[in-house]
């Protein structure tokens, strides 16, 4: 019960922030057009590319901090280590100034570094929160950034920054709550040992291409893109995968709940449990995804004209995206349960195929094809990864119950809300509220369909709300 709640907790956060962050995206989509979020887009997938070594470091210090209930020095440990790599890629930064700037579009390289640290430092106080099993305060210290970020952002664009001023905003944002998160955190800030390296490292050395992989997942398109295609539809692809990965907040924030319950039951190697939980996770990692994309089929285009009538262009690419993004939500329960368990190596070579396939493709279909290129290079990967995924645990653990029946019992309830929503189509205005409204009626209908025919999600519904 406990661990349901933490996890309804933290996708309430998940969500508050991810409201912030569609709130920056249109921001930036009505105020500089698909191109003005093209270049924002192109800042943030050098960033995290950039900071991609400082990741593994902040999942080693989840996983040693989750082992133990005594203070130890691997958060101070991580942290050191990430700063010392924040020093070294931004003396590099400097030093390549016009050449990054002439990738940007914008004079923001130098504006990059101080983002670079700011960002792995409030990445680590995260990280220390999960590692202390206070999941919840980990995403809601999170959206209170999303929200500063957004009314920091605003105030730099209305005060003549334009583009820049979102880069700041981030900037200003991750300062104040990273430096907030150190002081909650204060009492592991204590001098550590090698010893304490040393486990960061041991966990690192595989868990870094985990890392890698959702970094792809979420930014090898843009990347690929920003060489290969203009601004504008790098900007629409962008605000096209935010949709996408709004509906995989579930997932998210059942992944990150069980982490540190399945690193206690990987200590005592307890797998009959583990196997229960990650059927628990499979249940509800498509429960707002396989609807989603079955409502992009119907109002993709209205939904992205939220933005401004020239995102409509990108509703065949959503489509795609949240069908990736449902094929990575299931595969990520699995390798989630890899990395719980203390199997990284394993772990390791399912993102390692992951990541092969992802990066080949992008630059292949990209190249071919345009756009749709890196939306059906990010489905194949994402297939593959649920393949590999489902095929190494299962080899480790046994055999895994997977819900068919309840994921069955989503696909119907969808298919008849996908049904409803159209009948509606030709007698809704084609605007804003008329969107909103036949959002609210799709939900409406698939959750009452689906709290019919699920008597596993209709129990765990009634328990959440305390009947």
């Amino acid at each position: 019960m406990r661990r349901d709640r933490t996890a309804v907790l933290h996708f309430a956060a998940q969500v508050a922030r991810s409201l912030a962050g569609f709130g920056t995206t249109l921001l930036a989509a009505r105020y500089f057009g698909a191109a003005g979020l093209g270049v924002y887009s192109q800042v943030l997938a050098l960033l995290f590319w950039l900071k991609l070594p400082s990741n593994s470091i902040k999942t080693a210090v989840s996983k040693r901090m989750s082992e133990t209930e005594d203070v130890t020095g691997h958060f101070s440990a991580g942290l050191v280590v990430a700063l010392g790599y924040g020093l070294l890629v931004g003396a590099v930064v400097f030093l390549f100034e016009s050449y990054v700037d002439s990738y940007l579009n914008a004079d923001a390289a130098h504006l990059l570094v101080f983002l670079l640290a700011a960002n792995m430092v409030f990445d680590h106080v995260k990280s220390g929160f999960v590692g202390r099993k206070r999941v919840a305060v980990s995403g809601w210290l999170g959206t209170a950034e999303q929200i500063l970020r957004l009314a920091s952002q605003l105030a730099f664009v209305l005060g003549g920054a334009m583009v820049i001023g979102l880069v700041t905003g981030h900037l200003a944002s991750l300062t104040v709550f990273g430096l907030i998160g150190l002081v909650l955190l204060r009492r592991h800030l204590t001098i550590p040992d090698l010893g304490d390296f040393d486990d960061l490292r041991r966990y690192a050395q595989y868990s870094w291409l985990g890392n890698l992989q959702g970094l792809a997942l979420t930014w090898m398109d843009i990347l690929v893109l920003g060489l290969f295609v203009g601004d504008s539809q790098v900007g629409i692809y962008q605000a096209s995968w935010t949709l996408a990965s709004f509906l995989a907040l579930t997932s998210k924030s059942i992944g990150t709940t069980l982490f540190p319950e399945l690193s206690d039951l990987g200590t005592d190697e307890r797998y009959d449990r583990a196997r229960s939980l990650v059927g628990d996770g499979l249940l509800f990692a498509g429960v707002f995804l396989i609807p989603g994309a079955f409502g992009a089929l119907v109002i993709g285009d209205r939904i992205l004209e939220v933005y401004s009538s020239e995102f409509a262009a990108g509703a065949t690419v959503l489509v795609i995206l949240i069908a990736a993004r449902t094929v990575h939500a299931f595969g990520s329960q699995f390798v989630n349960t890899l990395n719980g368990l203390d199997y990284p190596e394993i772990a390791f070579r399912v993102n390692a195929a992951f990541f092969a396939t992802n990066i080949s493709l992008n630059f292949l279909l990209v190249y071919l094809i345009g756009w749709y290129g890196a939306a059906f290079a990010t489905l194949a990967s994402t297939t593959v990864y649920l393949a590999v995924s489902w095929y190494e645990l299962r080899g480790e653990v046994g055999a895994i119950d997977v819900p068919l029946v309840e994921i069955g019992y989503e696909i119907v309830a969808s298919v008849a809300m996908a049904a409803v929503v159209r009948s509606t189509l030709p007698f809704l205005p084609r605007n804003v509220f008329a969107t909103v409204a036949a959002v609210f009626l799709g939900a409406a209908v698939y959750g009452a369909i689906i709290l019919v025919l699920s008597t596993k999600i209709r129990a765990k519904v009634l328990t959440l709300v305390g009947t």
